[in-house]
């Protein structure tokens, strides 16, 4: 992890949203490993942190059955302990380019997130820059 639990704990007037990325995505693992764990645990004490889990998409080409599957991952990890729930997913390598079939795999990817019982809050992130 880059971000520094305790430039978290000294700027509590800040909000920040923390990319979590074991292994370009969750990793192979249905958990994450104890530093992980420990990590995202302290993170998500904080109540002005929110975490999301990475998955990339590929420009909307990666198989959408691996993208759901790393989404299900994250969700899944509540099922170990509640501290390690994220709030959302950010999706890497979206498309930049207008094509209806990247407009309907980035919505059915996003309707995954919003149905996803494992994600904790809105599981969206409102504002990621001033």
């Amino acid at each position: 992890m880059l971000i520094n639990p305790l430039r978290v704990q000294a700027h509590r007037n800040l909000e920040f949203t923390v990319i979590v990325n074991p292994s370009s995505g969750p990793g192979a693992s249905q958990y994450p490993d104890d530093y992980y764990s420990a990590a995202i645990q302290t993170l998500n004490g904080y109540p002005n942190v929110k975490t999301v889990g990475y998955v990339r998409t590929g420009y909307a080409t990666r198989n959408i059955s691996t993208v759901i599957s790393e989404v299900n991952t994250y969700a899944g990890w509540t099922s170990k302990a509640a501290s390690l729930a994220m709030h959302g997913i950010f999706f890497d390598e979206s498309p930049h380019e207008y094509t209806a079939d990247a407009v309907e795999y980035m919505r059915s990817i996003n309707q995954v997130v919003k149905n996803a019982t494992g994600l904790q809050g809105d599981k969206t992130v409102r504002k990621c820059f001033p």
